[in-house]
């Protein structure tokens, strides 16, 4: 498949789960598939203002013809006129929203991309034995089946930062719900250790993503509000803004 086509099917809402894999992945490490996808995501916009206007001019003539006319008008052409008018309000809302809003899902994936490794920094060529090793070097790979294998296998498995790489993993297969009851207690742990500082922080964004993703807007809202209107933490906080004014 072209990428050009993956790009229009994005926009139809028609991608199937293995489509939408490798267009998180093109949009992430093209950077040749990621402008073509930002062109055409500003090109809907400007479409959709332009249908705006148009629409908003079309309505004024019509008032300014009806005004014109006779006060007197035969009853077919009033629902005529009136039928004009919700048809292209139905049109202008279907064109706004298809076109302009964008679903959880193209949300979702706008914003989802898997936190890098900052843990466990692999150093290519070199051979280390450990399991927490193996584990982030396979996550690097973006073999995340092998991760999640590692990650359980590692004598710390529960130490936050083990348990928010593996909720990447289970994000990066599309596979919502275990990687929100990974990243529940992260984000909620009142005990950090000096490793697990600011996953607590990182944990918010993602998991507000997760319920995006799974159509749980008030939880995702909530998420995202905690984000916006946190005093100190700044991490995705703009972004964070941008998704609760589609959202709210």
């Amino acid at each position: 498949m072209k990428n050009i086509d993956l790009i229009d099917k994005y926009f139809e809402n028609n991608l199937t789960p293995k489509e939408q894999l490798l267009f998180n992945d093109l949009l992430h490490s093209d950077e040749e598939f990621k402008s073509e996808f930002v062109f055409q995501k500003d090109l809907k916009k400007v479409i959709s203002i332009t249908q705006t206007e148009n629409l908003k001019s079309t309505l004024q003539n019509f008032e300014k013809n009806i005004n014109n006319k006779s006060k007197v008008l035969f009853l077919p052409k009033k629902w005529l006129v009136a039928a004009s008018i919700i048809l292209l309000v139905g049109f202008g809302f279907w064109f706004i929203n298809n076109s302009y809003f964008p679903s959880n899902e193209q949300l979702y994936t706008q914003n989802f991309e898997p936190y890098r490794n900052i843990v466990q920094p692999v150093v290519r060529g070199e051979s280390i034995n450990s399991i927490e090793y193996k584990a982030f070097v396979a996550y690097e790979n973006k073999n995340y089946h092998k991760a999640i294998n590692l990650y359980n296998s590692v004598d710390n498995t529960d130490a936050d930062y083990i348990q928010f790489y593996k909720a990447m993993c289970y994000l990066s297969l599309n596979k919502t719900n275990e990687a929100i009851n990974l990243l529940l207690p992260v984000a909620t742990s009142s005990n950090k250790s000096t490793s697990d500082k600011n996953f607590d922080e990182l944990s918010n964004w993602y998991l507000g993503l997760a319920y995006l993703k799974n159509g749980e807007n008030e939880k995702a809202l909530s998420q995202f509000s905690l984000i916006a209107n946190h005093p100190t933490n700044t991490f995705k906080q703009e972004e964070a803004k941008e998704i609760i004014d589609f959202i709210n």
